[in-house]
C-alpha cells in the first residue's frame, strides 16, 4: 500500500531518471566528440591546420595542436567523469522511487559523488591553469593567468557532503528504531 508520502514522488522520480539519462546520453555525445575533435588536432598537417591558422591574430602565435588537443581531451575527461555523477544520481533516485533512500549504498554513493565532483574540479582547475601558464607567452596577460574557482561548485561540493552525514545519520536513526520493541 502506498502511502501519501511516496505516491506523489514516484512519478517525479520516473521523469527526473528520464531526464538525467538524456543527460548521460548527451555527455556521452559531447565526449566522444571532444575525443575525435581533439585525435584531429594531433594529425600533423591534418584538417585542423586551417582551424589554427584561423585563431591566430594579429602580432600573436597560435596556439598549438598538441595544446588544444589536451584542451579537448581534457574537456573529455571531465564530461566522463559528470557521466559518472550522473549514474550514481540515478542509483539514488531510483532508492527514493522504491521508498527505501537511507540504505547504506546511497551513503557510500553520496560520498563518491561529492569527491568526484571535487576531484574534477580540481583538475579542471589545474588544467586551465596550466593552460593559461602555456599560453602567457603568446597572446595573454598576466591577469589571465590566475586560479579560476567556481563557487558554486565548490558549494554544490560541500551540500552533497552535508546532504550525505545526513543519510548516514537518517541509517544510524533507522537501525536504532528496528532494534527498539
Amino acid at each position: 500500500m502506498e502511502t501519501a508520502l511516496t505516491s506523489p514522488m514516484k512519478p517525479v522520480a520516473k521523469s527526473l531518471v528520464l531526464l538525467l539519462r538524456v543527460a548521460q546520453s548527451l555527455l556521452v555525445i559531447g565526449a566522444l566528440l571532444l575525443l575525435l575533435i581533439g585525435g584531429l588536432f594531433l594529425i600533423p598537417n591534418g584538417p585542423m591546420a586551417s582551424v589554427i591558422d584561423g585563431l591566430a591574430t594579429e602580432g600573436a602565435t597560435p596556439p598549438s595542436s598538441g595544446s588544444l588537443a589536451f584542451a579537448f581531451i581534457a574537456s573529455a575527461i571531465t564530461a566522463a567523469a559528470w557521466f559518472v555523477v550522473l549514474h550514481i544520481l540515478v542509483k539514488i533516485v531510483r532508492t527514493v522511487q522504491v521508498g527505501d533512500p537511507f540504505i547504506e549504498a546511497n551513503i557510500a554513493r553520496l560520498r563518491a559523488m561529492w569527491i568526484i565532483i571535487a576531484g574534477t574540479e580540481v583538475f579542471r582547475m589545474v588544467v586551465h591553469s596550466a593552460a593559461d601558464l602555456a599560453m602567457a607567452g603568446t597572446s595573454v596577460s598576466a591577469a589571465d593567468t590566475g586560479l579560476d574557482i567556481r563557487i558554486g561548485t565548490w558549494f554544490l561540493v560541500l551540500v552533497i557532503a552535508v546532504l550525505s552525514e545526513a543519510f548516514r545519520h537518517g541509517a544510524a536513526m533507522r537501525r536504532e528504531q528496528e532494534l527498539t520493541i
